[in-house]
């Protein structure tokens, strides 16, 4: 497996896309994003657990691996990532 790098919205920055580095084989995250240490306490939980927002709720059985369970926890930091044109910058394990 690999790294993936994904530019994410960072409301702590006025929006401006910021880099949250996905290793999906240590199932670690590093990168600029204001969002990641908040990322690293969500991969450390025990699993399965369940994230929500006032819209939406998602359960996630191995975020810290699987590409699709990552993905649905960087849709909570900004749901603009899951639809064009950001999706469509997303590496392809996406």
């Amino acid at each position: 497996m690999a790294k993936h790098t994904l530019m994410v919205p960072d409301f702590m920055v006025g929006r401006e896309l910021r880099s949250i580095v996905w290793d999906d084989e240590a199932g670690t995250v590093e990168g600029e994003h204001s969002q990641i240490d908040d990322l690293r306490e969500d991969l450390a939980k025990p699993t399965p657990y369940v994230v929500h927002n006032i819209a939406a709720s998602w359960t996630l059985d191995d975020p810290a691996h699987d590409p699709a369970d990552f993905l649905a926890l960087i849709g909570f930091v900004d749901w603009r990532v899951l639809e064009d044109p950001l999706r469509s910058t997303l590496p392809p394990v996406f």
